[in-house]
């Protein structure tokens, strides 16, 4: 089975200048986990809620150095989430772009996402977006596909 076949075509997207308060509002709307960034119709990135996330939060370096005023002042990660608002997703998203031709076998395509632990993958014809799959579309075909290889047959 190819990617063509169980790939989502209505893909959303986010835009390189949106912020990153825009990018969290939407990924959240949508209930989704990423979204492709285009500058034009151009695919220039990925970001995920993880992405977000990272932006967000201190790194671990920066909890050790000063963890004591992280957990003693909660207005000092309200100020951090308030700077990182403002910062356009071009900053924190994913480049190059990880992607897919649409005539891949599902199985190639799941184990890229395992490989490089990503959850979905934009799915490409040419240089356009064609789509996007993601490990949860392919591991609910290939479940689907074995169960009902095991239903009895009556006659």
């Amino acid at each position: 089975m190819k990617v063509k076949e169980i790939m989502k075509t209505d893909v959303l997207t986010v835009k390189r200048h949106q912020t990153l308060k825009e990018c969290g509002e939407f990924l959240e709307k949508h209930d989704i986990n990423g979204a492709p960034v285009m500058d034009g119709s151009r695919m220039v990135g990925m970001v995920t809620r993880t992405d977000v996330f990272r932006a967000i939060l201190p790194t671990l370096p920066e909890v050790m150095c000063e963890e004591e005023r992280y957990f003693r002042d909660p207005e000092c990660i309200e100020e951090r989430i308030e700077r990182a608002e403002q910062m356009p997703i071009s900053e924190i998203m994913s480049t190059p772009v990880m992607s897919v031709e649409e005539d891949i076998p599902i199985i190639k395509a799941g184990s890229r996402m395992v490989l490089r632990r990503v959850k979905q993958l934009p799915v490409m014809r040419a240089e356009s977006l064609v789509g996007i799959v993601t490990l949860t579309d392919i591991c609910r075909t290939l479940m689907a596909r074995t169960s009902s290889r095991r239903q009895p047959t009556h006659a």
